[in-house]
């Protein structure tokens, strides 16, 4: 998209490291001014922003006093949960453009919420357990394992598998612990393979943005799952689709939600679906690049539109992803994770950003950089972005990453852990179809 209408535009960004080239180049395209503020100004929005201050995001007053003084038209939230939920509400007190409300954000951030959101709307979702008295005896011995988690939290932080009484009550303490809130979800487990879904809302339509499969790994230490892979487009697609898009769009508008994206995580086990959470923003594995891939949809290019006109398009934006880029029958994204310390020297990512399958390589995490042991989806220091056709190709493709990519530590050693076991992986696609993997 090439046109006079956002030049000279002031935009706020308070957020969007992983993003930050697909913003700034809409911006050059268009000849938007980019403002940056926040309090880590090592942060990815620095590099690329025109001006910058060293304006907290969560602080109203200031923030309020900022926009004001330095003429800025419109925000991009595109950050942390902390940050949207502080933004969407001085930005709506400003009579700004927001593709949110805080009271839409805080719902569905709230965990329990969303499961009251879903049974209400048909949606099926994961037996719960409450706590009457002591939280040993919630759950009856025969239904265990069950799994322990904030109601607020994200990434898996806090995130507990509990096979008896002893492990309940310490999954229950760690997630209190992880809950800005103290808040604590316990629900029967169940096999967290599953899809995500992803839809874009437009004028209160819900446009289908993709459904990607994941494959969860385990944390030995901690016991909690994160994402090992993600695959797209799920052959469950059209099946999920018929099943629940309607009641989805029943419930999206039921909380007035209009502008904006929002993914949907949903575990499958057998035949059965269950609702899990909902994040109101881009996942965090970067999906605004198999969105735009395989749906057409610049999510960044349609959200800073609207933050400057108040107007709602995602068409007619140039796309996310390169010209040279060959077209693939899938698009999968690989997490690359680090074990806990303190990152020295990093190697091999220019390489592995130039692979010819390759769409981005968004790096997280760099020099000076501390990994904590946290269990969760923050110990990712990169995300390997690519499409291929086979099962074949796509194990050549992430070994060809670890071959090129290290991140090294204090004693010369390389950080990187290997979560996913490829000598296990089957993909769900090849072994529904029956596709030759060597093809």
């Amino acid at each position: 998209m090439k046109g006079t209408e956002l030049k000279g535009k002031r935009l706020l960004i308070l957020g969007g490291n992983l993003w930050k080239k697909a913003i700034k180049e809409f911006a050059d395209e268009n000849g938007i001014v980019l403002v940056a503020t926040g309090n880590n100004q090592t942060a990815g929005i620095f590099e690329i922003a025109d001006e910058t201050y060293g304006v907290n995001s969560t602080d109203a007053v200031a923030i309020k006093k900022l926009i004001a003084e330095a003429k800025i038209d419109g925000v991009y939230l595109g950050g942390s949960e902390a940050v949207i939920s502080a933004a969407c509400q001085y930005v709506n007190e400003l009579g700004m453009p927001c593709y949110c409300t805080h009271e839409q954000w805080e719902y569905l951030q709230n965990k329990s919420n969303f499961k009251e959101l879903c049974i209400c709307n048909g949606l099926p979702v994961v037996p719960r357990y409450s706590v009457e008295n002591e939280v040993s005896n919630a759950v009856p011995l025969e239904e265990y394992p069950v799994i322990t988690k904030p109601t607020d939290g994200c990434g898996s932080s806090g995130f507990s598998v509990c096979h008896n009484p002893d492990e309940l009550k310490k999954g229950y303490e760690i997630a209190t612990k992880e809950s800005p809130t103290g808040s604590v979800i316990i629900e029967k487990f169940v096999p967290n393979d599953g899809v995500v879904v992803f839809y874009t809302v437009s004028e209160g339509r819900l446009i289908f943005s993709g459904l990607e499969d994941k494959y969860p790994v385990r944390y030995e230490k901690q016991g909690s799952y994160v994402g090992g892979l993600f695959t797209f487009e799920s052959d469950l697609a059209d099946t999920f689709r018929a099943l629940f898009e309607e009641r989805i769009e029943k419930m999206i508008r039921s909380i007035g939600i209009k502008e904006g994206s929002f993914w949907i995580e949903v575990f499958h086990h057998k035949d059965e679906f269950y609702f899990n959470e909902v994040g109101f923003r881009y996942g965090g594995s970067a999906s605004i690049y198999p969105v735009d891939y395989k749906h057409g949809i610049n999510q960044v290019a349609a959200d800073i539109y609207y933050a400057l006109t108040g107007k709602s398009k995602t068409s007619g934006f140039t796309s996310l992803i390169p010209e040279k880029l060959p077209r693939k029958k899938y698009y999968a994204v690989y997490p690359i994770y680090c074990q806990e310390g303190n990152i020295q020297k990093v190697i091999g990512t220019d390489e592995a950003a130039s692979m010819n399958n390759m769409v981005t390589f968004p790096v997280i995490h760099s020099v000076g950089s501390h990994i904590a042991d946290t269990g969760s989806f923050s110990q990712v220091v990169a995300l390997a972005h690519f499409v291929y056709d086979t099962e074949k190709e796509l194990k050549e493709t992430i070994e060809e990453v670890h071959k090129k990519v290290k991140f090294i530590g204090e004693n010369n050693e390389n950080m990187v852990i290997r979560m996913l076991k490829l000598d296990e992986l089957r993909l769900k696609n090849v072994m529904k179809k029956g596709v030759n993997r060597e093809i």
